[in-house]
This record gives C-alpha cells, sequence and structure tokens, in this order.
C-alpha cells in the first residue's frame, strides 16, 4: 500500500480536467468552503483516514445496511458503501440549491395536478398529447378519478439529482417523483459520520436533518385531511427490493408499521392492515414500490407486490397514496425539455436550477438537431421501464449509429437526448490517498403547507466512469472464490484482509468498492433487514 503523508494529502489530488472539482480549483486552490474541513483530514492523515473507513464499514455491518442491486438473487443485499471524505457545500451555495429544489417539486406538482384533471397543459399546446398520454406511467385508471388530488402540495415527496457542469453551476439530471429513495441512506449516513467523526462533525457546524423527517411525519399526517389520528403505513415490495433496508428503517425512525401487499386488503372500499385477529383501518400509505404494481386489479395484471382494489379505494377518497398513483408521468425525461416554458406559464418565472439540455425526438426539428449530432449525445428511452438503459453515442461503432438512428426514426416519440455534461467530480478516498470521482448530489424535499421543505444535504453518489483505468488489472486474489479487480499492489488487498474476514466475493467486496468504484450500491452481501427482522434502532440526530 501506499502511504500517503499527511502533507501530501491535498498537494497530491489532482483535479481532473474539463470539469468542475469541488475541493479544488484548476489551479490546485483549496476552494474556501473546505478550508476548515481540508485541514481536519490532512491533520488526521491518510492511515487515520483508512482506518476510519474502516470503522465506517464495522458500523454500516452493525447496522445491516444493504442496497439490493438490480439482478442481485441473494435477498441478503449488498453491503451499503459509505465514502467518509463528504461533499461540502457552503450557505449561500446551499440556499440557491435549496430555492431550486423547492421551485422544481412546486412546478412539477402543479403540472401533475394538471395532467390528471383540466388538461389545460395540452390544450394550449405546452406539453405534447404524446409526451403524457403515450407515456406508460400515465394511468388511465386513475385519470380524473380523485386519486390525484388537485392541491398545491399532492406531490408530498420530491428528489432531484444534480450534477455541476464545467462553470460549476448545478444542472438537474432527472428528478423522482413515483417514491424517491435515498432520504433514509443520507440519515444513516449522517449518523455514521457524527460517530467517526465527532469532532469534526461538531465544529463545522453541519445543519441537522431531524426537522426534515419530522415535515414527513407531518406532510403524512396532513395527507389524512380530516382524521385527527390517522393510521399510517409504510408499504414495501418486500425484501427483494433495492432498497429494502430503507423501508424498514423509515418505518422504524418515524413509528409507522412497515407492510407488504398481503399485509393489506380492501373491504367495502376501504383498505385494512390484518392484525391479530382482527382488521385495522389504513388512512395513509406511504409506498415505497412503483405506482403500476400497486393493484393487479386496475394496473399491472399480474402484479404480487400490491393491493387488489387500491385504486378504487383511492378513488373513493378513503385513502391517501403518497405519491399518488399515477405521478411517474413526470419523471420522464421528455419532461425536461419542456420544463422551462412550463415555469414561466405555471410559476412566471424561470427555473432556478435548469435541466440538463434535453431534446424530445418526437418534434421534428429537436429530432433533426439529435440525428446530426448523434455521437455526441447520450440518447435514452422516455419510459424508465421499457428494458433500454441511457446509451452514450460515443461509445457506438458506426453500425450501432446506424442502427439506433433507424430505431429514433421509427419510434421517435419514444425517445429522447441530452448533451453530455462534463459532470463535476468530488474527492474520495482510496488506498493511495484523494482522488476525483464524479459527483452526482440527489436532494430531497416534503411538503409543508403550500410548499416545501429541503433535507439539508442529501445523498452523493460517486462513481468512476469518467476514470482511465489503467492502474487496475483483472486479478485473482489470494481469497478463495475472489474473481474481482483490485490494485497491482499486493501489498494493499493484504491490509485489508488483516482487518476484516473476507466473507464475500471480491467483485464486490470493501478493496474493490475502495479502489475502482465510489457508487454508494456497491460491496458484498451481509446479513440484511428482511420482513420479519429487527431494524437498526432509530436515532435521532
Amino acid at each position: 500500500m501506499t502511504v500517503t503523508h499527511p502533507a501530501q494529502l491535498l498537494s497530491d489530488y489532482r483535479p481532473a480536467p474539463g470539469s468542475f472539482d469541488e475541493l479544488m480549483d484548476a489551479t490546485g486552490t483549496l476552494r474556501p468552503a473546505w478550508e476548515q474541513v481540508g485541514a481536519a483530514l490532512t491533520d488526521l492523515g491518510h492511515p487515520e483516514l483508512v482506518r476510519r473507513q474502516i470503522e465506517v464499514d464495522r458500523l454500516l455491518d452493525a447496522d445491516g445496511v444493504t442496497y439490493n442491486a438490480f439482478g442481485n438473487s441473494d435477498p441478503r443485499g449488498r453491503r451499503w458503501a459509505l465514502d467518509p471524505v463528504p461533499v461540502v457545500l457552503d450557505s449561500n451555495e446551499w440556499a440557491v440549491i435549496e430555492s431550486g429544489v423547492i421551485q422544481r417539486a412546486e412546478l412539477l406538482s402543479l403540472i401533475l395536478a394538471d395532467l390528471y384533471g383540466p388538461r389545460d397543459l395540452l390544450r394550449r399546446r405546452l406539453l405534447p398529447v404524446e409526451v403524457v398520454l403515450g407515456h406508460p406511467g400515465f394511468l388511465r385508471p386513475c385519470d380524473r378519478s380523485g386519486t390525484v388530488a388537485a392541491l398545491a402540495d399532492q406531490l408530498v415527496t420530491y428528489a432531484v439529482d444534480l450534477s455541476r457542469d464545467a462553470d460549476g453551476n448545478h444542472v438537474a439530471l432527472s428528478d423522482r417523483t413515483q417514491a424517491p429513495s435515498g432520504a433514509g441512506y443520507a440519515l444513516e449516513n449522517r449518523l455514521v459520520i457524527s460517530r467517526v467523526f465527532p469532532s469534526l462533525y461538531r465544529d463545522a457546524q453541519v445543519h441537522r436533518i431531524a426537522p426534515f423527517f419530522r415535515a414527513l411525519r407531518s406532510a403524512l399526517q396532513h395527507a389524512a385531511r380530516h382524521q385527527a389520528d390517522p393510521r399510517i403505513v409504510v408499504l414495501t415490495p418486500g425484501p427483494w427490493s433495492e432498497t429494502a433496508f430503507e423501508h424498514a428503517y423509515l418505518a422504524s425512525y418515524l413509528g409507522y408499521p412497515l407492510v407488504e401487499g398481503g399485509d393489506l386488503t380492501v373491504k367495502e372500499g376501504r383498505v385494512w392492515m390484518r392484525s391479530l385477529g382482527r382488521l385495522e383501518p389504513v388512512d395513509v400509505i406511504l409506498r415505497r414500490l412503483d405506482d403500476t404494481y400497486c393493484d393487479p386489479l386496475e394496473l399491472k395484471k399480474d402484479s404480487r407486490l400490491g393491493v387488489p382494489g387500491l385504486v378504487d379505494a383511492a378513488r373513493r377518497g378513503t385513502v391517501a397514496i403518497v405519491n399518488p398513483l399515477g405521478s411517474g408521468v413526470i419523471e420522464s425525461p421528455a419532461m425536461l425539455a419542456f420544463l422551462p416554458k412550463l415555469a414561466e406559464h405555471l410559476l412566471g418565472q424561470p427555473l432556478r436550477l435548469p435541466s440538463v439540455e434535453t431534446w424530445w425526438c418526437g418534434d421534428p426539428v429537436s429530432r433533426q438537431h439529435v440525428l446530426a449530432h448523434l455521437q455526441e449525445m447520450v440518447v435514452k428511452p422516455v419510459a424508465r421501464d421499457s428494458g433500454r438503459s441511457s446509451i452514450q453515442g460515443w461509445e457506438l461503432s458506426s453500425g450501432d449509429l446506424a442502427g439506433l438512428r433507424a430505431r429514433i426514426e421509427a419510434t421517435p416519440t419514444s425517445w429522447t437526448a441530452q448533451t453530455a455534461l462534463a459532470m463535476g467530480t468530488a474527492p474520495t478516498l482510496t488506498l493511495d490517498g484523494f482522488e476525483p470521482r464524479r459527483s452526482v448530489l440527489r436532494a430531497f424535499a416534503v411538503a409543508r403547507g403550500s410548499s416545501y421543505t429541503v433535507l439539508p444535504g442529501g445523498l452523493d453518489a460517486r462513481g468512476c466512469r469518467y476514470r482511465l483505468l489503467d492502474d487496475l488489472e483483472p486479478v485473482r486474489c489470494a481469497h478463495q472464490g475472489c474473481v474481482g479487480t483490485r490494485l497491482r499492489t499486493r501489498e494493499a488487498h493484504q491490509l485489508l484482509a488483516q482487518q476484516r474476514s473476507h466473507r464475500r466475493s471480491c467483485g464486490s467486496c470493501r478493496f474493490h468498492a475502495l479502489t475502482r468504484c465510489r457508487e454508494p450500491v456497491l460491496a458484498g452481501p451481509i446479513r440484511g433487514t428482511q420482513r420479519g427482522s429487527r431494524p437498526p434502532a432509530a436515532r435521532r440526530v
């Protein structure tokens, strides 16, 4: 392992060319917001930071924090990976982000109410009919049925993924409006870091996040409207969900029962929860599954995750569902192309947090632009559940580009394209010191009165797609069953092997997560929070 001298920890750091780096500018000067945190990390030194990284992992293991990567067949999930190096934003910069997140939440809430109500936006042709009625997220059983209430705060929870452009401005990459995930992980992250770096956490005067979750409780109680003491439940798909831990953790923290579809039933137009020897009425459901799976009678026929008759109960107004069924339509990437015009129309002001430049291929002019610059674009299907993922044009051969062009021309309304963004970077702890990794910040908002309140901070995901992997090579680890990629330095792997037992294949092990990628969905499986198991004790922050 390369041991970095404390004085070299920051001096050896080199921001990625062409990207805005959170820690340093292009000249290598530390940004003002990082002066206190940077000095504290330098004083600790690299060996101590690695030791504290191992302590972070131990606490995550003890709490059973997992993330089930899609397609993983192990119901125990994969261990959550948390980088001890934070992303630091000063109060002035955060105020700009907070204002922009609130505005986007208010705007999307108004759009959702209109699409399932008067549809004035379609009549005025501010939104193409194909973007809305042709999207699988537009649920006709919920159309004009009362399941989407005409309230300014009816989009109760909201999240947006942000990154920086080359000039350092925050840009919205995507909006999450169905069942935004990650706030529970952000809470757990904050709790763990406050225990591993108590002095730094205290001296940095970090904004507290407990008020956000109190606002979430208040918003859920308000959704019940006239119920003085509503019964609120958290509906989860079960232990196979990629965020099953978060569902159990939030339910425990908020004090609500965690239920699966089989725990609920609909009788005489009302939702009931099966309890010991009796049925108990349910007033509010905080759903953690996509809306099409919520009711096999009127939505996805083969769903075994939902509650038969749930749409009818919502239609009758006997239960409130958060977020409303049908809110998936405004998650469409095609919607980003029209938000600037919609903000001017509905709010009378420009977007404070602009979206990444987006073209909807259903528009002839936009389609012509996309096809002319296809090799420079990130192409996305309009529907997230279509089985197709994002396509980077610059990675395609000439034959693949021709095939993609033909698919776009055959069904243009099904495709969007976005400008390739030189995403911002943030420092990440590795075995050789700090290295820049691409950074995406997910910010969260919850309805409060006629507006929204924003979680101070968020969930930062750091990956390595941009990074040249010349310093990595596929080798076989000395541990039995290891097939992962690791650094050439065998001593580094031996160090970590001494610190913890090897209980999983190194294809997703701690070493692999530390050196190759920093996304918070990596690392190997340990005991997961399954149905019937006890989640970690909720701690207030």
